[in-house]
């Protein structure tokens, strides 16, 4: 429930008209509003949520924000109508003020891959102690994540909160948002570079995340990554680190190499160490799970418990996941998305792993690498052709025929339509071999994945 004095001193509004001084909830979108509950208007690039308010009023007939100078004549609406600068920041604000009435543990991850993976490995991780609540999927944006704190149900232990940004200024609205108690950036490497523009400007956005954590908070801290390594220092928090390269409070080490099957791996630290099998592919993926364990660690779960939850956990949503097709080649679906950091270290995990048959990459473009965009398909060009193992190197998109100079078409073929790849895939593809599927969101490889299974 939601008082009307905590959404006007929340919002820093002022009453219209008032109808209900009770809200049930809050929504943002008008198709899904239910009885009693206040309609936030958000508004884009291209739609506005103000289109909106008469509808949500008929539907919910609970309340609704609106900007001060917006052209909505809400005299005859059913419902309290509150008057705000704008509406967008007002859903930032509204949620700051849930997360200021809570108690427990906020903690905010941020970084350039490996968000979304080490969240749902630290959320695996904390249930084994902790009443936890997490956004969902990637939901990481200025509206996703506001949302998220604004679905807190009673009084959880720990919240994780996934924060996601392409233009300057993004992480410190949602740091302040969500105002962490423990911060963690993953890496920091080239990618939403069509808003961000360089990687320094990467690297300066995503550090937003430890510069406004609370003062006597925590931040975590990859020494591993050259750029957060050294520039960390410039906050005043207590700092821990981890590292797979370097000395590190907490180090992870690979004891034991399975393949297909995985890896046992080893997390030492001064305050104990965690060993665990894993079932995940790929040398990044360790990162993922010593961040998550380092985080876990540092909230006081027992040892024996994260690597039980490191265990139980196992590769999902077209994220390096291993598909046996009804002809016997194996595909390894990488579909999620794609910048140039995780194209590079999926194709060393293919690399890495034993094949019977040939090795095949079928790589999309990379998108939001803006004015950088020819440079950064080039240079995977030049990291594939360095790649001797892999056999078959096959392209898709007008951004990846600057891949394919580089490449050559000794080793690569380049294709522009999707169905003339698929049937080129389908007859130079045989049993034992396995082929690598990644590329950006836009290109829908995950197509491909259905076509070839």
């Amino acid at each position: 429930m939601w008082r009307l004095e905590d959404i006007i001193t929340a919002a820093k509004g002022t009453v219209l008209k008032k109808d209900r001084e009770v809200f049930t909830g809050i929504s943002t979108d008008s198709r899904t509003i239910r009885d009693g509950e206040l309609f936030i208007p958000i508004v884009g690039k291209s739609f506005d949520g103000h289109t909106f308010i008469e509808q949500a009023l008929e539907i919910s007939r609970g309340g609704t924000l609106c900007r001060n100078d917006h052209p909505v004549s809400l005299a005859d609406a059913s419902g309290t109508v509150i008057l705000v600068e704008d509406t967008n920041q007002s859903l930032l604000d509204i949620a700051r003020f849930k997360r200021e009435s809570l108690s427990g543990t906020f903690i905010s991850i941020t970084g350039s891959n490996g968000k979304t993976t080490t969240k749902e490995i630290l959320a695996g991780m904390l249930k084994k102690k902790f009443h936890v609540h997490h956004n969902e999927k990637n939901l990481n944006n200025l509206i996703g994540v506001p949302l998220s704190i604004l679905a807190i149900t009673g009084e959880p232990d720990a919240c994780i909160l996934e924060l996601g940004t392409n233009m300057p200024g993004e992480i410190k609205k949602l740091a302040t948002t969500t105002d962490p108690d423990i911060a963690l950036i993953t890496n920091v490497n080239p990618s939403h570079l069509e808003g961000l523009e360089s990687l320094d400007g990467i690297l300066e956005e995503k550090l937003d995340l430890f510069r406004y954590t609370r003062p006597h908070g925590k931040i975590l801290v990859n020494i591993d990554d050259p750029g957060i390594a050294a520039r960390y220092r410039q906050t005043s928090h207590t700092a821990i680190t981890f590292a797979i390269e370097n000395d590190a409070y907490y180090r992870l080490r690979v004891i034991r190499d399975l393949g297909w099957e995985g890896s046992v791996i080893s997390i030492i630290s001064p305050v104990g160490t965690i060993e665990a099998r894993t079932s995940l592919l790929g040398r990044h993926n360790f990162y993922n799970l010593l961040a998550a364990a380092t985080t876990a660690s540092v909230m006081g779960v027992d040892h024996a418990l994260i690597a039980q939850a490191i265990e139980e956990f196992s590769s999902y949503d077209n994220r390096l996941q291993p598909i046996e097709s009804s002809r016997g080649f194996i595909i390894i679906d990488d579909t999620y998305n794609a910048n140039p950091s995780s194209m590079q270290w999926a194709v060393r995990t293919l690399s890495d792993l034993p094949s019977n048959g040939k090795k095949a990459a079928v790589l999309g473009g990379m998108k939001e690498l803006g004015k950088d965009s020819a440079f950064y398909h080039r240079e995977m060009g030049k990291f594939l052709k360095n790649m001797k193992d892999i056999g078959l190197i096959a392209l898709f998109g007008d951004e990846t025929a600057d891949t394919f100079s580089e490449v050559g078409n000794t080793r690569a073929v380049h294709f522009n339509d999707k169905g003339q790849l698929i049937e080129y895939l389908r007859s130079h593809l045989n049993s034992g071999d396995t082929v690598l599927i990644k590329g950006s969101r836009a290109f829908k490889m995950e197509e491909i994945v259905e076509a070839l299974k």
